[in-house]
């Protein structure tokens, strides 16, 4: 994908385009969003215009047609290397020593430079963490390192200081809509609870649109945020295989209980119905918002955040959506 055809983040483009056109590529960036924000497409746009045969002196866009574009493009360029990691939720010390530490010591194959991107950066434990600053504090001239980093707070202060941040920022429901029906096919009538639902994720939002179930899902995570509050703990099961029994779908349903609480903190600040994602639960939300004060409410965002992480962490599904549950109803003062 070339450069201009990235929709948004015209910040973070700006300050990259700027790089090539003065060639003043810094040594290492990191990309800072959620995922589906669009950090690895961004970071591969990038290592194209840096690698591109073509490209000349004060322009930014790669060319897409010479060897290197292509070699970038079909995934098996030498000069561009994705860290890659063997277990979910963690690259140890040993994948970076091995496939960043040693191998940047190795000079380009065919150009002047050597990218090297690192998704999910965050994922690096302290160890390998260090190792990276090590080789970021005294780095190769042809060395270009992009962490592509979802959580910020996980990443030790001195390697966020050696770094160049780039956050993103969400995408205008406009932009979204407007690809989801130019790019990907959509009639225009789906695209509005899509859209709304995808927070200016446009990754979500694709993702949202290719779920056949998406409707159906949505439906049953606001049944279940309408009823646990004010339910017993034994009658949690249902809900609990239900959200469970694809392990694939448990971020979806997480994501909808966030959403659901958003709505709530939103009727608690005094918005109207047009503002609500969950706007044919009005009356039900409006009623909840009584109900919690925000000490709680923040309690319960919390605790949706901290299932994430778990789940990340496989941690046994169940026993997070239980004591989820056990913590929302904790704190509805009903």
């Amino acid at each position: 994908m070339k450069i201009d055809e990235i929709a948004g983040q015209t910040a973070a483009l700006t300050h990259l385009k700027n790089a090539l056109i003065k060639n003043q590529i810094s040594q290492a960036y990191m990309l800072i969003g959620e995922t589906g924000m669009g950090k690895k497409t961004i970071a591969k746009a990038f290592a194209e215009s840096i690698l591109c045969e073509e490209r000349k002196p004060g322009e930014y866009e790669h060319c897409g047609k010479c060897q290197s574009c292509h070699q970038l493009e079909d995934g098996n360029h030498p000069d561009c290397i994705f860290i890659r990691h063997e277990k979910p939720n963690l690259i140890t010390v040993d994948e970076i020593r091995e496939q960043l530490v040693s191998d940047v010591e190795i000079k380009p194959y065919q150009g002047e430079k050597k990218v090297y991107i690192v998704p999910d950066a965050e994922m690096m434990n302290e160890q390998a963490q260090n190792a990276t600053l090590k080789t970021l504090e005294e780095p190769p001239e042809y060395a270009v390192i992009i962490l592509l980093v979802a959580n910020a707070d996980r990443m030790l202060p001195t390697l966020l200081s050696r770094s160049i941040k780039l956050p993103l920022a969400p995408l205008p429901d406009d932009i979204i809509e407007e690809k989801l029906i130019k790019d990907y096919g959509m009639p225009k009538y789906r695209t509005s609870s899509i859209v709304k639902f995808a927070r200016g994720n446009l990754g979500r939002a694709i993702e949202m649109s290719e779920n056949d179930k998406f409707i159906e899902n949505k439906d049953i995570a606001s049944d279940i945020m309408k009823r646990v509050v004010k339910t017993e703990c034994y009658e949690w099961n249902d809900w609990i295989d239900t959200i469970t029994k694809d392990k694939s779908e448990i971020p979806f349903y997480l994501g909808m209980f966030m959403d659901w609480y958003r709505d709530i903190l939103m009727m608690k600040s005094g918005a109207g119905r047009e503002r609500l994602m969950f706007a044919d639960e009005e009356s039900v939300i409006r009623e909840e918002a009584g109900e919690y004060d925000y000490e709680g409410l923040k309690y319960c965002v919390e605790a949706i955040k901290e299932a994430e992480t778990k789940i990340r962490a496989n941690v046994k599904p169940s026993l997070v959506i239980e004591n989820l549950f056990n913590t929302l109803s904790l704190n509805y003062e009903d």
